[in-house]
């Protein structure tokens, strides 16, 4: 392919949003800045994932009967779906792809389960091979009824992944069987009632860290055992005053030293430093674009998807403080979700 390929995932008029689905970003000749270079129609494509190695994108279907597609991309840089099949439950909201490429699992956010698919040497989907369903409550009832999974964190060592469920403030760990693309479960480490656990993003050997949607925290965990999370400290999501903040998307830095947090509500990009046992926020930049979700970090840019006001915006990264300088925007309707060719 001529360039490497950055896609957004948006919603659209099947889940109340104004994108087309899968939006194509590439460089032009104004300073290398991006700008929509194609569209391929998707229902609910609120989370794209590439392979690990293959020009092929996967996207979520985010509807009552979730599905999940796969998008192979010529060598002009053209997509193509080549195939899609059903997760087994509803509105999956994240997708995670094996480093080896042999599979995809699926979090179904509505339905609280998580899917498993074998894929080809080609990147297609061939099956659906384990489905897993949660089950549970929380203290929250309009948000923690039942379970929620909301992500899939690969461990990258033997076969260890762990499903965030927002529902039952539980983290389970599963071992994934390279044959059969089954799911054992291995743990199951309950956080502190009515965090709202939306991800898990590992940092070091036994330390982690949860975004808590609705304790409005960033928790600090550590790993006691394989796949076994306890929380060690937490910060708030956010240094701006009122009670509306929803903590989104959590990245480190290259280097770990920083960790940034999206935040909805007072849409800001948080900055914390990471390397006491407590986070500490050292800045947050006011997007003044409405809530913002997932953000891509490439390099020294950050593009962060800011779902209603319709447009991906491009921060410069410093990377020796942290802090985030606006660049310019790229208009896309609402996107959910940045993804950036390996």
């Amino acid at each position: 392919m001529p360039d490497r390929l950055i896609c957004v995932g948006s919603y659209t008029a099947e889940t109340g949003g104004r994108g087309p689905g899968l939006t194509l970003l590439r460089p032009t000749g104004q300073g290398g800045r991006l700008a929509p270079s194609g569209e391929l129609p998707l229902p609910g494509a609120s989370w794209v994932e590439w392979h690990p190695t293959l020009p092929v994108l996967y996207a979520v279907h985010e509807l009552a009967e979730g599905g999940v597609s796969a998008v192979a991309f010529d060598g002009e840089g053209v997509p193509t779906v080549r195939g899609t099949l059903p997760t087994g439950g509803a509105e999956p909201c994240h997708l995670a792809v094996t480093p080896d490429g042999r599979h995809l699992l699926a979090a179904n956010y509505g339905s609280g389960s998580v899917a498993v698919f074998a894929l080809d040497a080609a990147g297609d989907l061939v099956g659906r091979t384990d489905l897993v369903a949660h089950s549970g409550s929380g203290p929250d009832p309009d948000r923690q009824g039942g379970p929620h999974a909301h992500m899939v964190t690969l461990h990258g060592a033997d076969g260890l992944l762990t499903v965030t469920d927002l529902g039952t403030d539980t983290l389970w760990t599963y071992r994934l069987a390279a044959g059969t693309g089954t799911l054992e479960r291995v743990a199951a480490s309950v956080l502190t009632a009515g965090t709202g656990p939306r991800q898990l993003i590992r940092a070091t050997e036994n330390r982690a860290y949860v975004v808590g949607e609705l304790a409005r925290e960033l928790v600090v965990v550590a790993e006691n055992g394989p796949g076994t999370f306890a929380p060690v400290a937490s910060v708030p999501a956010s240094g701006q005053p009122g009670d509306d903040t929803m903590p989104a998307h959590f990245a480190l830095s290259p280097d770990g030293r920083f960790g940034y947090l999206s935040n909805r509500g007072p849409d800001t990009v948080a900055t914390f430093a990471l390397g006491a046992e407590q986070p500490a926020l050292v800045g947050e930049h006011v997007l003044d674009a409405a809530w913002p979700r997932q953000f891509a970090l490439d390099g020294d840019r950050m593009y962060v998807a800011a779902q209603e006001s319709d447009t991906v915006v491009v921060l410069t990264v410093d990377h020796g403080t942290g802090s985030l300088t606006e660049e310019y925007r790229v208009p896309v309707g609402s996107p959910a979700c940045v993804a950036i060719q390996p």
